[in-house]
């Protein structure tokens, strides 16, 4: 049980109350004389005192009532600090769980990240030591096959280094944040046909189908690495011979929703409900054993974010997955 700090206060006034002799300055020895005089008795003990005789107590003098009215405002203030207090302390121990929390989810991304980052160096490394070593005995196609290879790896080493910082750079709150006027039928073609090459490799066919006019204020370079990332995801886990469809259209609150579908391997509610979150991040494999971290998604979610729009995910085993983001209007910046 815990003490209330006010008690020993309490006690030590009331105390005082009774025992203070408002005319001589000194201590009373009982509380009758504290009270005999405050009434003011005659030589037959009748009370003279009229503001004694007005008093509704009709026993206790106004310096004890003063003390009593003092003494609930201390308490009151006592109370008031204290819970207030209370409220801050628990408010602390809030933030500290919070944090926490964070620092556990960072360390086991990236120990994940440290995972993943071997498989391409060791790629490299034993590609570079194979032309190295063999290069003078190779044949002009070995060579080629090699260095392709080579190529391969660099670029997907580049692009996982590369989505690390910028996920870094918004952690920190140093991400340039650019809004402009945005063409986005020239930004999302371009995108889109930077990513053909990846899906040529395993016959993929990326339909792009956008409205016309779709002109946007956001910032250009978070919009491609959305896409970019949504595009390469669906590349990743479709099959080979499939088809990706990238769609762009109008919504009625002024918004421009961009839609990446594909009809690949697909996620089941479990994996939907962690895929946003940073704590539950693995590492995936794609259909042709591509490497990745779930990195991007993650990454997507702020930055699409970060320019005033949402994104959204719906996925189905063995059926694929689609997943929508929207980024304002030029209109609604207008207004």
């Amino acid at each position: 049980m815990t003490l209330n700090p006010a008690r020993p206060l309490i006690l030590s006034l009331l105390l005082m109350a009774f025992s203070w002799n408002q005319a001589s300055a000194q201590p009373f020895t009982s509380l009758s004389s504290a009270l005999d005089a405050g009434c003011g008795a005659s030589a037959n003990g009748a009370c003279t005192n009229p503001l004694f005789l007005s008093l509704p107590f009709g026993g206790f003098s106004l310096l004890l009532l003063a003390a009593m009215v003092a003494l609930l405002i201390v308490v009151v203030v006592l109370l008031v600090q204290l819970n207030k207090k209370n409220n801050q302390l628990k408010q602390l121990e809030e933030q500290v769980k919070q944090i926490d929390k964070k620092n556990n989810a960072k360390d086991k991304f990236f120990s994940i990240i440290a995972h993943d980052l071997k498989s391409p160096f060791n790629s490299l490394m034993g590609l570079s030591e194979m032309l190295v070593l063999h290069s003078e005995t190779m044949n002009q196609a070995e060579v080629l096959n090699y260095s392709k290879m080579v190529h391969q790896s660099t670029g997907k080493l580049y692009a996982l280094v590369e989505n690390l910082l910028q996920w870094s750079r918004t952690q920190m709150g140093t991400t340039d944040y650019k809004p402009e006027k945005l063409d986005l039928n020239i930004l999302t073609g371009n995108v889109v046909n930077l990513l053909r090459l990846s899906a040529q490799e395993k016959d993929i066919v990326i339909a792009l189908k956008m409205d016309n006019d779709l002109l946007s204020y956001a910032d250009a370079n978070i919009y491609s690495t959305v896409l970019r990332n949504l595009v390469g995801n669906a590349i990743k886990f479709s099959r080979v011979g499939s088809i990706i469809h990238v769609v762009g259209k109008k919504q009625n609150n002024g918004m421009i929703e961009i839609e990446v579908s594909d009809s690949g391997v697909g996620m089941n509610s479990e994996q939907l409900e962690k895929v946003f979150k940073i704590e539950s991040t693995q590492s995936t494999v794609g259909t042709f054993n591509e490497k990745g971290t779930g990195l991007g998604l993650v990454l997507s979610k702020e930055f699409v974010e970060l320019n005033r729009g949402t994104i959204d995910i719906s996925s189905r085993i063995g059926e694929g997955t689609t997943v929508c983001f929207t980024v304002p209007s030029i209109s609604i910046a207008a207004n």
